[in-house]
């Protein structure tokens, strides 16, 4: 079962290890990033990063919508972590569950607008936002489990 689909653009990292895995009771981490999925140092290192007893796949976009059937049947707490909202957009369009998403982390960069305390996004991103929630999507801004929640009911 999915129990959380966050967008961050550091995908596994000590925030996701330390507070949303021991939130979720996750056991598995599925990260959809096609720059990871293809680069076997950034993969070995997420790999690293992982605690002991956590499952983590990398997956492309492509073979993550092709193993979304499989994954929705999983008997498993699984978070899955997206590094674009691109991706998102992608995996959201072609498996209807997904129904909810987290914002976490995107990266500042020249020509993005803050939507909350660690959520920038440039206009690809507004693009990708607006068509998530025209499809219906719930978005909402968190950090942590204990920080609270920033609906994004427009972009």
């Amino acid at each position: 079962m999915i129990k959380l689909v966050r967008l961050d653009y550091r995908l596994v990292h000590g925030q996701i290890l330390a507070s949303w895995v021991n939130h979720l009771s996750a056991q598995r981490i599925v990260v959809v990033d096609d720059d990871a999925a293809n680069d076997e140092m950034r993969s070995a290192a997420l790999k690293l990063a992982k605690p002991a007893g956590i499952r983590l796949n990398i997956f492309t976009v492509e073979r993550t919508i092709k193993k979304m059937p499989k994954i929705l049947e999983l008997p498993e707490n699984i978070m899955m972590v997206f590094g674009s909202t691109s991706a998102l957009l992608a995996v959201c369009r072609a498996c209807p569950q997904i129904r909810e998403v987290q914002y976490g982390a995107t990266f500042n960069k020249e020509g993005s607008r803050q939507v909350d305390q660690s959520v920038f996004l440039d206009e690809s991103e507004c693009a990708d936002t607006r068509a998530l929630l025209d499809m219906g999507v719930k978005i909402y801004s968190q950090q942590t489990p204990d920080k609270a929640t920033l609906p994004i009911t427009e972009i």
